[in-house]
């Protein structure tokens, strides 16, 4: 068990949880409520997912590791600091800190439940309204200045750092990587040093911000405003440096877009040097722009003002703009053009029509012409890597070829009876999700953060950042194109082809007892190997070394042919998780209900531990990782 259940209690009794909001790799924020307020509240806790464990009775957290006890300590140490800096400000736009607290063997810190979503959620495609874009701009940067003025940089301002409280106030979290300076400008703190790509300026990438120097917040203040007015994730700052912006946008007014380069100056004494600079620098950029008229009227309807928000100068200054087109200059009418213009139309409509009179119409009115049709090489690619996996009994779970690895959720061993089923030979690649969905693994990417690797890429490459419930969409337009009924395996069936079915020789791995023969882990993911046992894993090092996915089927297959079940990219299954029993089961499908669904498998930057066949793991349906894939049955 990896989180609290819902219903644990904390303080004794003071904190109930009611479920799991997230898991990152440092920490797993709860929603719970405080019972002698009756309020509800998050809870965050520290645990780090590679190196620490739960004991599913007292919830006691531990670590097993000798090796990695020290840097889960300082770590902790790290975690409280993080806490107790956000817990001094006294700021409306900055994340209330209620309670900081050690007890299961880790630490906790209690903050205000914010319900109204991240900024991030709330960005679309093609940018926000420009007025809500400078409101949110505006309270981010008033309390950015509360923190300035404490000697604290933020040093990681982005849209999903930005939450909201119902009543549609932005605040300010995530301080984990925040450090504090002296009054003469030094560094006091030792938090983790980090960046978001995009969204960190070029003095990040280098030795880390060893003076206060608000510029920098400034540049991801900047950023921040790219991405809420153009929906797209700002460049990198090498590519700023050496290139400048992109183009500007058409409905982008230039006095804005010239205050946001201003911001994301590549040179820190090139940009506004306080926040506040910033912010007059829009007010005044807005107010020069005000007589700016663009003659590219919106699609869509103007919005009112009737949810209580008061009518801002930033609201005028954007209604003004807009209200009356530029004059058309006088001039002959350009005939010959316009004849020119209408016959270039006509003949493409008229290949347009015939292209789509010789296609075969799809079912799927969803499916849009970047999809693959039902004859596609891609589609019969899928098809060809099944494999028939005939029926059989096996025992389920940490058997003891699994050695001493096994957790407490892979007990009690348990027979299982399948029926004879078809399972993929790889995982889904990249090739194979864009012909179905039609987005990108960068896209996919983002739809997590901007800010997450990719770590690896290329049509043959396995596809990850997909949660479970869009492996669903996919498998229903897959079938949608093709006419049969693709799924994904049931744990049960996962673990059986792992283990090669009725072939089965009884490797601690998916074919074979030597990972390195079978699996992408940790270790062989990178440049070089990474020599050393599983107490040795670091991330630092692993994404140092580069380690990555690589494309599917490279390793020895196990003795049903199947590929990368050991270590690539986990891979979802279709069940919820729960306790295994000691009851036997014919082709079950796992509990009826529940909070998290199954995954298996290791990954390109897992333990060998793992890697194992019968190691279990689970996340929320919408949970999305760069470690994450899946592939299919029938």
């Amino acid at each position: 068990m990896m989180h609290l259940h819902s219903g644990a209690l904390l303080q004794k009794g003071r904190y109930k949880i009611e479920q799991m909001l997230g898991q990152g790799g440092f920490g797993i924020t709860y929603l719970a409520v405080q019972t002698g307020l009756s309020r509800r509240v998050a809870i965050k806790e520290f645990f780090m997912k590679e190196l620490c464990n739960r004991d599913a009775t007292t919830s006691y957290v531990s670590v097993p590791s000798m090796g990695s006890q020290e840097q889960v300590l300082r770590f902790k140490n790290k975690f409280l600091k993080e806490a107790q800096t956000i817990a001094s400000f006294d700021h409306p736009g900055i994340v209330r800190i209620h309670d900081i607290f050690e007890e299961n063997g880790t630490a906790y810190y209690v903050m205000e439940y914010l319900d109204g979503g991240s900024l991030d959620s709330r960005i679309p495609t093609g940018g926000m309204r420009e007025a809500e874009a400078l409101r949110v701009i505006r309270q981010t940067g008033n309390a950015l200045s509360y923190i300035h003025n404490q000697n604290v940089l933020h040093l990681d301002v982005k849209p999903s750092n930005i939450m909201f409280r119902q009543n549609g106030a932005a605040v300010l979290i995530d301080f984990g990587i925040s450090k504090r300076y002296d009054d003469a400008g030094g560094q006091t703190s030792s938090t983790p040093a980090g960046l978001s790509k995009g969204y960190a300026p070029l003095e990040q990438y280098n030795q880390g911000v060893q003076t206060f120097q608000p510029a920098t917040d400034v540049y991801s203040l900047g950023a921040t405003l790219y991405k809420m007015l153009t929906g797209q994730t700002p460049p990198e700052c090498s590519v700023v440096n050496e290139e400048g912006l992109p183009p500007r946008p058409a409905h982008v007014r230039p006095a804005l877009w010239n205050a946001i380069r201003q911001a994301m100056q590549p040179r820190r004494k090139d940009r506004p040097q306080r926040v506040e600079d910033f912010l007059l620098l829009l007010e005044n950029e807005a107010a020069t722009s005000s007589a700016e008229s663009f003659a590219t009227p919106s699609s869509e309807p103007s919005q009112s003002q009737g949810d209580g928000d008061t009518l801002t100068k930033d609201d005028l200054l954007q209604s003004s703009s807009q209200k009356q087109p530029a004059p058309k200059p006088k001039s002959q009418f350009p005939w010959k053009t316009l004849l020119w213009s209408l016959s270039g139309i006509a003949a493409i409509v008229l290949v347009f029509l015939l292209v789509k009179n010789l296609q075969p119409s799809s079912s799927d009115s969803s499916t849009d012409s970047s999809t693959a049709n039902s004859s596609s090489p891609i589609l019969d690619q899928i098809e060809s890597g099944m494999v028939y996996v005939d029926g059989g009994t096996f025992m389920m779970g940490g058997t003891s070829e699994q050695g001493s690895d096994p957790d407490s959720d892979e007990k009690p061993t348990h027979s299982v009876t399948l029926s004879s089923y078809y399972i993929s030979d790889h995982e889904v690649t990249q090739a194979e999700w864009e012909a179905v969905m039609g987005t990108t693994v960068r896209q996919q990417r983002d739809k997590a953060d901007s800010s997450y690797l990719i770590v690896g890429e290329g049509p043959d490459y396995p596809m990850y950042y997909i949660s479970w419930e869009e492996c669903q969409d996919f498998i229903r337009k897959l079938n949608s194109l093709t006419g049969k009924n693709y799924r994904l395996p049931t744990e049960a069936e996962w673990e059986y082809a792992a283990r090669g079915g009725s072939k089965s020789r009884g490797y601690k791995y998916s074919g074979s007892n030597t990972l390195g023969d079978v699996a992408w882990y940790w270790q062989n993911s990178g440049d070089v190997f990474l020599s050393g046992t599983d107490d040795d894993w670091d991330w630092d090092t692993i994404e140092n070394n580069h380690g990555q996915s690589h494309p599917v089927k490279q390793k020895q297959s196990n003795e049903l042919g199947l590929y990368d079940m050991s270590g690539n990219v986990r891979e979802w299954c279709q069940d919820w998780y729960g306790d295994y029993t000691t009851d036997s089961a014919s082709n079950p499908t796992g509990p009826a209900s529940g909070s998290y669904r199954v995954f298996r498998g290791g990954g390109w930057y897992y333990v060998a531990g793992g890697c194992r066949v019968s190691f279990r793991g689970s996340d929320t349906p919408s949970s999305r990782g760069s470690y994450l894939g899946f592939r299919l049955a029938r």
